[in-house]
């Protein structure tokens, strides 16, 4: 059997047992397709290593790679299409740590203004369309899958709500707006979809033939903007600053907005596990970056309570 072939297989038996399985189908099919035409049991072990390994630095990207891969090469195993997995006995170091880019209030308006003043017609999303997938991000915190897979039917301008379904970890969650993020929402609703063709399944954001918008095509959109704009880590990087990076700077900001208010982080922070929809609160502590910013406030807010006399010196 063809390697894509069982592939697709795999695939589809991964999803029947109820996993939304994206990302790891993504992944198999850049293999499938880096082998060609070939037989499952004719891939050789150099041929998966040149894949695992890619180009550039060995990233944590490596390894779930190599978890995913294997996952496949098992299910292959055990349906007597291969007779040994050709993956490496071992697994790589990751030989840094990957940091993710904590966008600043600059930042921001820098995107904001290469949509506005340097838009090229052939990208694939309008203006409007870019700034307020940027602003929905930045305001909720939201995965970029969970921002391109809403519903008019999943935004309550009454309540001020949005719905989010059943994606990672299969949980569904309701979250709230804040008024800015409720403005930007009603103000494009308003201009995309007039009322009349208004329905519950319509996409909330939407491509120029009101198609829904794709992952891929919000992460070339933003890959342009973020050229436009001149945003680049300040040393050599394998990654440059990604849409998902929105995420995390919205829980750094948050954290910090909590520190300045002189809020008790540590009784908050599983309300911000449960707001970013994460399962367990360890989940949650990866997006907290601690920046130069965050250290210094939690610095101040253990001193003030280590040393509450500085406060009345």
């Amino acid at each position: 059997m063809r390697l894509s072939e069982l592939i697709e297989n795999y695939i589809e038996h991964k999803r029947s047992l109820g996993m939304v399985f994206g990302s790891q189908a993504v992944i198999l099919r850049a293999f499938a397709k880096a082998q060609g035409c070939a037989a499952v049991a004719e891939v050789s072990p150099d041929a998966v290593r040149l894949f695992l390994d890619g180009r550039g630095p060995i990233t944590e990207y490596w390894s779930v790679k190599y978890s995913t891969i294997n996952g496949f090469y098992r299910f292959a195993l055990n349906r007597n299409h291969v007779t040994e997995i050709p993956l490496p006995k071992w697994r790589l170091c990751v030989s840094e740590e990957f940091v993710p880019y904590i966008y600043t209030t600059d930042d921001m308006k820098r995107l904001l203004d290469a949509v506005r003043l340097r838009h090229r017609p052939i990208w694939l999303l309008e203006p409007h369309t870019i700034q307020t997938l940027l602003l929905l991000l930045y305001g909720t915190g939201l995965r970029v899958s969970e921002a391109v897979g809403l519903r008019l039917g999943d935004f309550d301008p009454d309540a001020r709500v949005l719905t989010i379904r059943a994606t990672k970890f299969f949980k569904s969650r309701f979250v709230p707006l804040g008024d800015g993020a409720f403005s930007v929402l009603s103000c494009y609703v308003e201009r995309q979809w007039p009322t009349r063709r208004r329905l519950q399944i319509t996409p909330l954001l939407s491509t120029r033939k009101a198609e829904p918008v794709s992952r891929q095509q919000a992460e070339l959109a933003f890959k342009h903007v973020r050229a436009e704009a001149g945003i680049c880590r300040a040393t050599p990087a394998r990654y440059q600053p990604r849409l998902h990076d929105l995420r995390h700077t919205f829980a750094v900001v948050r954290l910090l907005t909590w520190y300045r208010e002189g809020k008790d982080v540590q009784r908050l922070l599983p309300h911000l596990s449960t707001y970013l929809g994460h399962a367990k609160i360890r989940h949650t502590q990866r997006y907290l970056t601690m920046t130069t910013e965050l250290l210094e406030e939690a610095s101040a807010c253990f001193e003030r309570y280590a040393r509450p006399e500085v406060q009345h010196a």
